[in-house]
């Protein structure tokens, strides 16, 4: 056996030494394959996540247009304008609050979004959809109690427009940014940090114009009778 194994010691070291390459070779072909294709498979399901948050965003962007744009009421308004120096000037109410209609509709469409497409959001955007959404339900509900129809709703919104434009465009500021940095991270919003900015954001909208306004809504009414 010793006399065997010296005179064919190099073909048994050479047929070990091939086998182990072919082992390790076949190993690593099968270990390195997985892992493509755990590769493969989390970049499409990044990619799909990112598509879904990119249209979720641009959605979003394309229904709360409305909330940038008015309607003159010296041209809608015309033939009800009491004060006739007001006639043939600019008198900008928000397209949102032009019918009840039109503000229940915004209004349902933004809850929508926030449920389809919240978590898409990081804390800052979600929350200014949050009380953008809860003012125009809380606005309608309070203008429905005081008995105002279509036409006291145009009149007594037009000092909302100048306020509801600049959430308007400090929130698109903010999806824009989202857009801009692509990201495959989603939000709970929910915790400490959330709560916390909640209530900083929550004085900051209830000190703006247009809640301001909102709370005076009866003097409002007394004014359109």
């Amino acid at each position: 056996m010793e006399n065997f194994f010296n005179t064919y010691q190099t073909e048994i070291v050479a047929a070990i030494i091939s086998f182990i390459v072919a082992l390790l070779t076949t190993l690593l072909t099968h270990f390195l394959g997985n892992f493509k294709l755990r590769y493969t498979e989390k970049l499409k399901i990044a990619s799909e996540l990112s598509k879904i948050k990119y249209e979720g965003i641009t959605k979003i962007r394309k229904e709360i247009t409305i909330l940038s744009s008015y309607q003159n009421l010296s041209i809608t308004e015309n033939q009800n304008l009491s004060v006739t120096e007001l006639i043939g000037t600019k008198i900008c109410t928000p397209s949102c609050c032009y019918t009840y209609e039109a503000l229940i509709g915004i209004s349902k469409t933004l809850n929508e979004l926030y449920g389809e497409y919240g978590s898409c959001l990081n804390h800052t955007s979600a929350i200014y959809l949050v009380y953008i959404r809860n003012f125009l339900l809380d606005y309608t509900l309070v203008c429905i109690e005081a008995g105002l129809n279509n036409e006291d709703l145009r009149f007594v919104s037009i000092p909302l427009y100048e306020g509801i434009f600049k959430w308007y465009k400090r929130f698109d500021k903010k999806l824009i940014s989202l857009m801009n940095k692509p990201s495959m991270k989603y939000f709970a919003h929910t915790g400490l940090r959330y709560m916390l900015l909640l209530k900083v954001y929550g004085f900051y909208f209830n000190h703006t114009k247009p809640y301001k306004h909102m709370y005076r809504i009866n003097d409002k009414k007394d004014t359109l009778k």
